[in-house]
């Protein structure tokens, strides 16, 4: 099933690069909570993740599309919870510094600070991140001596002639020189001024699930919402709501990415979020075909002729498929949603493995436990 994810995913982004039309084509691919890991997670059933993972699945699977490498936030330290490595604080922020390192090497764009990231202190992480080509961001975070923002509260990019603005919030983060802001106030405050000169708004926002409220109408006037500090991951079926904000959350220890694929034709149109029927027309498709592997020669309707039950499932497959199609092409602009997984049938790209390699032979405790 993980094979045919990834050829499903190949085959959509294959057939939509840019073309004579002049669309825009914009696909963003975030990932939330890694907690500083450079391998998979050494998860006994199921090991998924990595960096080296994630970079050759970006040059392979999304190759001739620019994307946008985005991070939710609690990205540079271990998870007390989750993933407790038991090392010394001087080991962590070895971890945490040349983790900072090979997102720089990986060509990382933007990286949400999170209440996890605080761990090494605030000196560190202000040190780790103040003259990285990586932009580390947040908008509602201020040190309490001087009452200024510690980060960027936003960074914008231009893709394919569009404008896409990012601003990063914490409602988690807690450390004694630091004063939290309501991020609701401060993310809006920012959303009012950049909605007029940019094309789409994206908010970073870190916060737990038992914490976590109807983010989509607190943030209307934004597009999208990418979560770290929730666990929870958003599947490309999940219902969202009818207005405001797309919200995704992309689970834990960067198992999985969430990827946006956005198309726009018409800019003064809005776009339009087509994840649920994308998603069951490929399910129908895999349904038939599967139907169509016990003999490929003939039609589905001469396979089950005396099987009037598999017949009428057909022709309802048929039906559904053709009237998702319809609809789907009718959208000027859309979007798309996949989450996925970074399993071990993907290899790791030699750039990245051997640099994550020498940092290894360098640190005096084991990187990979």
């Amino acid at each position: 099933m993980i094979k045919l994810i990834y050829l499903l995913f190949f085959t959509i982004l294959a057939g939509q690069q840019p073309s004579e039309d002049n669309a825009q084509n914009i696909s963003i691919v975030s990932t939330s909570n890694v907690f500083s890991e450079f391998y998979d997670c050494g998860c006994p059933k199921n090991p998924l993740g990595g960096l080296a993972r994630k970079t050759f699945f970006l040059k392979n699977m999304m190759s001739g599309r620019e994307s946008i490498l985005i991070d939710a936030g609690n990205s540079l330290f271990d998870s007390n919870k989750i993933n407790p490595d038991n090392l010394s604080i001087d080991n962590k922020k070895f971890k945490a510094k040349n983790f900072v390192k090979t997102l720089e090497f990986l060509g990382q764009d933007v990286v949400n600070i999170g209440s996890n990231d605080f761990k090494g202190g605030l000196d560190f992480l202000v040190n780790i991140t103040k003259d990285s080509s990586v932009h580390f961001i947040s908008a509602n975070l201020y040190d309490k001596s001087t009452n200024s923002l510690l980060f960027k509260p936003y960074h914008i990019i231009e893709k394919d002639g569009s404008k896409i603005a990012f601003i990063g919030l914490s409602q988690s983060a807690r450390f004694n020189s630091v004063i939290n802001k309501n991020f609701i106030d401060e993310g809006n405050k920012y959303i009012s001024e950049l909605k007029s000169s940019v094309d789409i708004i994206v908010m970073l926002i870190n916060v737990l699930d038992e914490n976590i409220i109807d983010l989509s109408q607190s943030f209307a006037n934004a597009d999208y919402i990418f979560l770290s500090g929730s666990t929870k991951r958003t599947e490309p079926r999940t219902r969202q709501s009818e207005s405001g904000a797309l919200v995704y959350s992309g689970g834990i220890q960067g198992k999985h990415l969430s990827i946006v694929d956005i198309r726009i034709k018409d800019s003064n149109k809005a776009i339009n979020d087509v994840s649920a029927p994308f998603n069951r027309l490929q399910e129908i498709d895999y349904r038939l075909n599967r139907l169509q592997a016990k003999d490929p020669s003939i039609t589905l309707e001469e396979l089950y002729a005396n099987q009037p039950n598999v017949l009428s499932l057909i022709e309802k497959y048929q039906k559904e498929a053709t009237e998702l199609g319809i609809s789907l092409a009718g959208f000027k602009n859309r979007s798309i949603f996949f989450s996925v997984p970074l399993s071990p049938t993907i290899p790791d790209d030699k750039e990245v493995a051997a640099f994550i390699e020498d940092i290894a032979s360098r640190a005096d405790f084991p990187l990979k436990d």
